[in-house]
């Protein structure tokens, strides 16, 4: 159990009322609307293929799926009631016909989509998990990854390298070195990477409206012992 919408429930009734939406921290279409808008203008095409991790009930999968080609959009979450409060908006939408795939797993078993991914985002998650389960996320991903695959991922950001004070963000937020929400300095994911196929690069502010900053990682073409 790594995330604070674990164990969540939610009645047939509660669905069709879309406390889903309220559920996964609001905002739902401006958020939903500036993960889509951000990865197309960095360069995802309708053919390409996206994992969507930690989708909850599809804020952004809305937005990607009717964009996408058929079959192109995979997402994954922990809860699964956020997955159907997500085929009730798929259903609302009419985009069952796109063939979304989308799949229950607590451990990033992104391999059990039996697909590679030319494009995969994570809109706070990072923020929920602690140090060592966002590395299993990154070498599960690296797995899945087409080579020149990017998967751009949000944190809250400390610029302190060694300090475990709370860290107030616009918006009133407070992030916390050791409990949820998470920040990080930006070398730790520096270190988590090392001597993978990925590397990092830090893009910072986005228009989050919670001050999450962004970052991907690049899988590489060749492995890091070859590059020049």
């Amino acid at each position: 159990m790594w995330n604070q919408y674990y164990d969540l429930k939610l009645t047939e009734l509660e669905i069709q009322k879309g406390l889903h939406r309220s559920l996964v921290g609001g905002m739902w279409r401006e958020l939903g609307e500036k993960q889509f808008s951000f990865l197309k203008d960095n360069g995802l095409e309708p053919h390409h293929s996206l994992l969507d991790v930690g989708c909850g009930s599809l804020r952004g999968g809305i937005f990607f799926i009717k964009y996408l080609n058929e079959g192109k959009y995979s997402g994954l979450d922990i809860n699964h009631s956020l997955i159907r409060g997500g085929e009730a908006e798929l259903k609302k939408a009419n985009l069952l016909k796109k063939k979304p795939m989308l799949l229950v797993n607590d451990s990033f078993h992104f391999q059990l989509f039996k697909n590679k991914f030319d494009f995969a985002i994570a809109q706070s998650v990072f923020s929920h998990l602690p140090l060592n389960v966002i590395q299993k996320c990154l070498v599960n991903m690296e797995k899945v990854l087409n080579p020149g695959g990017k998967f751009y991922a949000t944190f809250f950001e400390t610029k302190e390298k060694f300090n475990d004070h709370p860290v107030k963000h616009s918006g009133g937020l407070t992030t916390y070195l050791d409990k949820d929400p998470y920040h990080y300095h930006l070398s730790l994911f520096e270190y988590l990477i090392k001597d993978s196929f990925l590397e990092l690069e830090y893009i910072g502010e986005w228009g989050h409206p919670r001050n999450q900053r962004m970052i991907c990682f690049h899988k590489m073409e060749t492995p890091p012992s070859t590059q020049v």
